[in-house]
């Protein structure tokens, strides 16, 4: 550990502040049921205002009743005010509102005399406070209640500094101590929460309620058991500590694809291999240590399953294997659909083949996977998975014994031998088996790397082209050689020249004459006899014995470099040949072991092996565990007889290890919520006749997978870190995030309480490493812990990059949305369903409203969806097979729209729920983790309420759309979302849908908009083109002050051939202001694409009905098809009144509805939208 790491808090700090913060979290919610009101001790409210219970109150008894004597005070949540929903014609309105609100929570100390004593700020509720990770009931803001709280922070005490204040304090004292805390409180209450909203919606109780903290645990109960349990122990929590401490800033190189090749021992299927990056993040699995934390960051649709079973299969093999105990591996989230998820591929996703060792040996095991879920419910999911009863069963003498006949059986069935009459032999001769496979897997990878490392050897010596670096070196070869024969040629000439030299001219030279006579012939038989090259070294020679010297110089380097050249190429052939050798074995190895041919790459090579050896690996281990698992049954016969005739398992530590052990022998995976998890890991310690104390499994789990780990609150899952040896945490920050529980105000309180603050300026350095119960997740903090950093520009940890799950062009919108362009879209089926496009939209012109629930609804759109839906289903199902319910999945941003889409679709024989044979409908938390083909989103927005919720949040986008396969289809107003702020998510969406034509769905209502029905005559359904030709006539013939006509596109030649130019001239000419409001982008543009001649003839034409006293306003993002006359006509539609066919197929598709009556309210809000947005006025404003 570093010294970074070790002068951070001690781990038991952070334990206090989750264990805390989860009680606070589980007592201090505002929102309840009956119930959990039920739960609380009614208080008077004079309690609250005098800030005392009377020492004889049976309440007072009650909160002490199971304390020690030395106990001074208790922590209490106080709520001064409770407010029930009001009854609507006898029913209650269930489906906005919660039964009952607390809006004030006081947390605070009891004594046991009664004194109140403030132990943090008075607040609303986090649950009632925005933002929210859906769009529940809320009072205000968390932003103002932190700021009315930083202005007016009240005196809190910790446990010790209120024990001392009893000490010295006397009741008056106290009175005058509480009183400021109590108008504090009261002016929170007075400030934030809206009285209106209340009185329409609720209803007093005029009843205070009390609490003591750790008794409203609810679902959490376990794991604050544990939290306590752990603040008694000293046992070395090397995992824990990681999570509460760790943060890596210095990265490990990963585990090389090679280098990891024999570890990764196991894989699911024979269909399917990794993709690369789903195998990176699987070595590194297999080589984690003790102690150690691996984020593996899933993107939507990038096989985060698939890598989980590949995991869960390599390492039960390699236990296999060595022959060791079965690893203890549990899956774990606070997601009920993230469980249902996994236990779904255990159940479908480990393949079972049809040949003699695919499948089972021993009957009536349904999955890979066990379910370890609150006992509460195990009754009804053991109908669906394999609970702990389900072991229960298969360990009684009846199953074993037949069991084991079948298991048998199956055994001589596929290794073809009737000699294997025992368990024992079937076991030795599947592990046999096992080896055997593994030695290949071993052969292989040595035989790779050798050929590998005789390849990159090659490659250093020839580079990337070794045959045409060969062909140069053999070329240089032949020019040496070349040069030294001319060389040698040289030297034998003047050998020769010297030898024939009379003796005088050698005696004489010393004479000038004779000297130079012998100079001239020398240079004369050089000129004549020597190559260039030999007369060019001997004129550098500087005596008249340096030629020969300098020629037998210039052989001895030209030797030299022609060996060393020769050697070189020879070795370089050796190692071609070695390299030949190699791929032939290789080749030969693969088809006999394989039965492929041998891939050209690494990757693919790998891949292979995933489906076929690895693959094979698993099926062993399979059924080599299921003889383990016989085996050791056998061993405890009398215990298991024992344990089914009582009905009941002993708990004590000798029994619970080797169960756990057993039970993993079966199915190599538990699954269980966090919530769940502590209480299955618990034996029990004798302690005297009769009396029993439980203990924990302290890092007895090897791994433990966090499955949505992005959805995981630090405090859900920081006691269970201690149960663990290591951590795998998968999941997306980009996805949907954990409830907020507590607002950041009180979070510093908790913080500071436990020393893991000194100044509030540390805070947000703090909430950095994702431990903050306010905005924290595991998988944050698991990215902080994680040793290896995948992608530089992703979050730290490893990243699965492949997308297969939706058209490309549907997840490019997720890619430029969340991920930077790192996700690869790889999907190369196309879409089942041609005519809808991958990204889509229905113009509705609906309205948007906030009733008092603070849930948005638009009732249009709701009934649009439905009536799209029942339109199209025959279509759909004919085309994809299948029942519209199981082709659909409807999203929105806001429960109470879902709630109406639902309302609809059951009303048009839409069946909508949770099962497979319902359509689901409602947020984005619905769908996450699932997919269907068609996703229709409903925005609800409008121009009449528009809102930043949607683009808050950048996930509730990246996860509906993520989860369309092929068609993701908005249902909405689209010049909201054309007009959104740049940068924002559905800004860019506006991008997508708009990027082409074709995507707009022509459809229209048959019904009148709810809201308008209320203002205005029976509204009148417009059909076919000349419906509406004649109705904007008679209208331009009618109007008196104002006709403004809304057309996203605009053709003169079509108002030409219609007759409306005439008319609109005729009406404009008797002094009517005709406007008429259309798109500058689609006017303009082709495919997408600025068009010079286009946008010329727009021109023209705006120009030309300006010369005709016709205003033409060029807005930005126009999608509505109106006509507005005076204050009392306005008819809405899909019809392009000043551009739609006339003739040919698309002349009878469009339909509108026809309003009359008052209407000024809502025309003038149309007009003003328009105004808006226009970026230019035909003719030009004075």
């Amino acid at each position: 550990m570093s010294q970074a790491e070790t002068s951070q808090p001690m781990t038991k700090q952070w334990l206090r502040y989750w264990r805390n913060s989860l009680a606070d979290a589980e007592s201090g919610r505002g929102a309840l049921t009956k119930k959990a009101l039920g739960q609380t001790d009614y208080l008077e409210r004079t309690v609250y205002r005098d800030g005392r219970l009377p020492s004889n109150h049976p309440v007072l008894q009650r909160l002490f009743e199971e304390e020690d004597a030395s106990t001074k005070v208790v922590r209490v949540a106080l709520r001064p005010a409770v407010y029930k929903v009001l009854q609507e014609h006898g029913t209650e309105k269930r489906a906005l509102y919660p039964d009952v609100i607390t809006p004030l929570i006081c947390g605070l100390w009891v004594s046991r005399d009664g004194r109140l004593i403030p132990a943090e700020p008075p607040v609303i509720p986090r649950d009632l406070l925005a933002p929210q990770a859906d769009d529940r009931f809320t009072l205000n803001d968390v932003a103002e209640q932190d700021r009315f709280l930083s202005k007016s922070e009240p005196q809190v005490w910790s446990e010790s500094e209120a024990m001392a204040l009893l000490e010295d304090q006397t009741l008056e004292v106290h009175g005058e101590r509480w009183q400021p805390y109590y108008e504090l409180s009261q002016k929170l209450f007075d400030t934030l929460c809206p009285k209106e909203l209340l009185k329409d919606v609720f209803v007093s109780a005029n009843e205070a309620r009390i609490t003591k903290v750790d008794d409203q645990l609810g679902a959490a109960t376990h794991i604050i058991k544990l939290y306590d349990w752990l603040s008694t122990t000293d046992q070395a929590l090397p995992l824990l500590e990681s999570y509460a401490l760790s943060h890596i800033q210095t990265y490990q190189p990963r585990v090389e694809p090679l280098d990891s090749m024999p570890l990764r021992l196991g894989h699911a299927n024979s269909q399917y291999p990794l993709a690369i990056a789903q195998r990176d993040a699987l070595a590194q699995v297999m080589a984690m240590e003790d102690g150690e934390i691996l984020a593996v960051n899933g993107p939507p649709g990038t096989g985060k399953t698939t890598f989980v079973l590949s995991a869960i299969a390599s390492l039960w093999v390699k236990a296999a294997l060595d022959e060791a105990e079965p690893p203890l591996i549990v899956a774990a989230s606070t997601n009920n659909q993230a469980v249902t998820n996994v236990l779904e591929a255990f159940a479908k996703d480990f393949e079972e083949t049809q040949d003699a060792f695919g499948g089972r040996w021993l009957p009536e095991i349904t999955s890979y996977g066990g379910y370890y879920c609150a006992r509460s419910k195990e009754g009804e999911a053991s109908k669906h998975y394999q609970t702990p009863s389900f072991y229960r069963e298969v360990e009684s003498p009846e199953y074993l014994e037949r069991a084991e006949m079948v298991f048998v059986q199956h055994a001589r069935e596929a290794f073809d031998d009737d000699s294997l009459t025992g368990v024992d032999a079937v076991r030795k001769r599947l592990h046999q088996r096992l080896t055997e496979r593994q030695a290949q897997l071993d052969d292989f990878h040595q035989r790779w790397s050798g050929r590998a490392t005789l390849q990159a050897q090659l490659a250093e010596q020839l580079g990337d082209a070794p045959d045409q670096t060969l062909e140069r070196e053999q070329a240089a070869i032949i020019e040496l050689q070349g040069e030294f024969d001319t060389f040698e040629a040289d030297l034998k000439r003047w050998q020769h020249f010297c030898a024939d030299e009379p003796m005088w001219l050698s005696l004489l030279a010393v004479l000038p004459p004779v000297a130079k006579k012998r100079r001239m012939r020398r240079e004369l038989f050089i000129s004549e006899h020597l190559s260039g090259e030999g007369q060019r070294l001997i004129e550098q020679s500087p005596s008249a014995e340096a030629p020969e010297n300098a020629l037998k110089a210039r052989l001895d380097q030209q030797r030299a470099a022609l060996d060393e050249k020769q050697a070189f190429v020879a070795e370089c052939r050796q190692t071609m040949q070695a390299i030949e050798q190699a791929t032939a074995a290789l080749e030969a190895a693969f088809s006999e072991h394989v039965g492929k041919p041998l891939p050209a790459t690494f990757d693919a090579f790998d891949q292979a092996l995933d489906t076929t050896l690895r693959f094979n690996l698993f099926q062993l281990a399979v059924h080599y565990w299921e003889a383990r698992w016989l085996e050791a049954c056998a061993e405890r016969a009398d215990e298991l007889a024992e344990q089914t005739a009582k009905g009941k398992e002993k708990q004590g530590l000798a029994t619970v290890r080797p169960r756990w052990r057993r039970r993993m022998m079966l199915t190599p995976c538990i699954v269980s919520t966090l919530h769940s998890l502590p209480s299955h890991m618990i034996h029990k310690v004798f302690e005297g006749p009769g009396q029993f104390r439980p203990d924990y499994l302290i890092n007895e789990i090897d791994l433990l997978i966090i499955d949505e780990a992005g959805q995981v609150a630090p405090d859900v899952a920081g006691a269970s870190m201690a149960l663990t040896k290591r951590v795998l945490a998968i999941g997306d920050v980009h996805q949907i995030k954990p409830v907020a529980t507590q607002s950041p105000t009180v979070d510093v309180g908790n913080l500071s309480h436990q020393g893991l603050l000194t100044t509030v300026d540390e805070y947000e350095k703090l909430r950095e490493g994702g431990r903050s119960v306010v905005d924290g997740s595991v998988m944050r903090i698991a990215q902080h812990a994680s040793r290896y950093h995948y992608l530089e520009q992703a979050e730290p940890g490893m990243f699965l990059r492949e997308h297969r799950r939706c058209l490309n062009e549907i997840i490019a919108y997720c890619n430029d949305l969340c991920y930077q362009g790192l996700l690869q879209p790889l999907r190369n089926k196309p879409a089942t369903d041609t005519k809808l496009p991958p990204f889509g939209y229905v113009h509705v012109d609906g309205r948007a409203e906030t009733p008092p629930s603070g849930s948005r609804i638009n009732r249009l759109e709701a009934i649009t969806i439905a009536e799209w839906l029942a339109d199209q289903r025959e279509r759909l199902e004919a085309t994809h097979g299948k029942p519209l319910e199981q082709i659909i999945g409807v999203v929105t941003p806001f429960k109470a729209q879902a709630n109406l889409i639902e309302q609809e679709c059951l009303a048009r024989d839409i069946r909508v729920g949770d099962g497979d044979a319902e359509m689901t409908v409602g947020t984005v938390h619905a769908l996450q983790g699932a997919e269907r083909p068609v996703v229709l989103f409903s925005a609800v927005y409008s121009r009449h309420d528009d809102g930043s919720f949607i683009d808050n949040d950048p996930s509730i986008l990246n996860v509906a759309v993520s989860r369309a396969k092929d068609s993701f289809l908005v249902f909405g107003d689209m010049d909201v979302i054309g007009t959104a702020a740049h940068g924002t998510p559905r800004h860019l969406l506006g991008r997508y849908l708009f990027s082409h034509e074709d995507n707009e769905l022509a459809f229209t209502a048959s019904v009148a908009r709810p809201d308008l029905l209320a203002l205005c005559q029976t509204p009148r359904l417009i059909n076919d083109a000349e419906a509406h030709d004649q109705l904007i006539k008679d209208l331009l013939e009618r109007v008196q002050h104002q006709i403004t006509v809304v057309s996203p596109w605009l053709s003169l030649d079509r108002l030409e051939q219609t007759g409306l130019l005439a008319a609109l001239q005729q009406t404009a000419d008797r002094g009517v202001g005709v406007m008429i409001y259309t798109d500058h982008h689609f006017n303009t543009t082709r495919a997408n694409r600025p068009d010079e001649e286009k946008t010329a003839s727009f021109e023209r034409c705006c120009e030309m009905l300006a010369a005709e006293k016709i205003t033409v306003n060029v807005v930005n993002q126009v999608h509505s098809k109106l006509v507005m006359a005076d204050k009392h006509v306005l008819c809405v539609g899909s019809y392009n009144w000043a551009s739609a066919a006339r003739e040919g197929k698309y002349k009878n598709m469009e339909t509108s509805m026809l309003y009359s009556g008052n209407l000024e309210e809502e025309i003038e809000l149309q007009r003003e939208a328009l105004k808006q947005r226009v970026r230019k006025q035909y003719p030009e404003p004075d």
